[in-house]
């Protein structure tokens, strides 16, 4: 009878757990710089959560206007989020995962230049669409979580479109700089000047459940161009070239910054970083956001490169 209980609990135990998975979009620049991509590949391998879509994001910005090349790319009718779409098909085939639901998100920025005036037209896209119909099937007590590496355009479209389930949606954003000595915000930040309209959208929403990680928090996770050199060329496949060839196609020197992947690490693994409750800036609706303050960036790039390679054994 003991042995009858025991078994009926460890089966209760495992479907609950199972009910309890996190199930995560990700929003991607990825056409923009490098640490998209290896943030992407950490969330391939993870067990934590279900990766239910690959969003391609826009990274539109003024120097494009007034430069003829960005990283490599001519800036000559430039579409920044078909570059993203593009590199995110790639990533996604290179590891036999092209299942994975990988819509195309907005080309631009949410309203105009000079603001959004509610009544403005919403603009739609694939990724809006697959978003909204995701967050309907999840609940206030079952999130669907969502990870924007990049700007929010996204997730502020599916906002206007339909307010109402922004309650059923948890987001987490790479996004602005923060000052926890002095609870100052500065936007003065790449993804958030590429659609300040649509962050002060996110920012204003007060059913919509918001987690931040900051420019310098993310900024400490810090990979080295040489140890990273050293553990691709250790695996002779597509993804791990890709990885590789990036780091010149972006011009990057001896070290770059894994933003993106700073805040996927802190996702799947909360104990790694520290948060606090804080207000949104003075010029948002005042409301109670989470904001990370600090992160463990040596066990971060150690967890990442034992994922990677359970992800490499996976391939094989």
């Amino acid at each position: 009878m003991m042995r009858s209980v025991f078994v009926v609990l460890t089966v209760l135990f495992g479907i609950s757990c199972q009910a309890q998975k996190i199930k995560l979009i990700i929003d991607a620049d990825t056409g923009n710089e490098m640490d998209d991509m290896y943030a992407i590949a950490r969330a391939l391998d993870s067990n934590d959560f279900e990766l239910m879509g690959l969003v391609s994001a826009h990274f539109n910005n003024p120097q494009m206007v007034t430069d003829s090349m960005w990283h490599n790319y001519s800036t000559k009718n430039i579409n920044t989020v078909e570059l993203s779409q593009r590199e995110n098909e790639q990533l996604l085939s290179e590891v036999n995962r092209s299942e994975i639901p990988h819509p195309q998100g907005c080309e631009k920025m949410v309203g105009f230049a000079w603001g959004f005036n509610h009544g403005t037209p919403v603009q739609y896209s694939e990724g809006v669409d697959f978003i909204i119909t995701e967050a309907k099937k999840a609940s206030p007590g079952n999130k669907l979580d969502i990870a924007c590496l990049g700007p929010v355009t996204n997730v502020a479209a599916v906002i206007l479109a339909e307010p109402d389930i922004a309650k059923n949606i948890h987001l987490h954003i790479l996004s602005m700089k923060y000052n926890p000595e002095t609870g100052v915000w500065n936007k003065n930040e790449f993804n958030a000047r590429n659609d300040l309209n649509a962050l002060d959208i996110v920012l204003d929403c007060t059913d919509l459940e918001l987690s931040i990680i900051s420019g310098q928090v993310s900024g400490q996770l810090v990979f080295e161009r040489k140890d990273t050199q050293k553990r691709l060329f250790a695996y002779n496949n597509k993804i791990s070239q890709n990885l590789l060839t990036r780091w010149d196609f972006v011009n990057a020197g001896e070290r770059w910054i894994m933003w993106d992947l700073a805040l996927i690490e802190s996702i799947i693994h909360p104990e790694l970083a520290k948060t606090e409750m804080v207000l949104t800036p003075p010029e948002n609706v005042q409301r109670k956001v989470e904001a990370y303050t600090d992160i463990d960036e040596k066990k971060m790039e150690a967890d990442f490169w034992e994922s990677y390679q359970r992800l490499m054994e996976k391939l094989h």
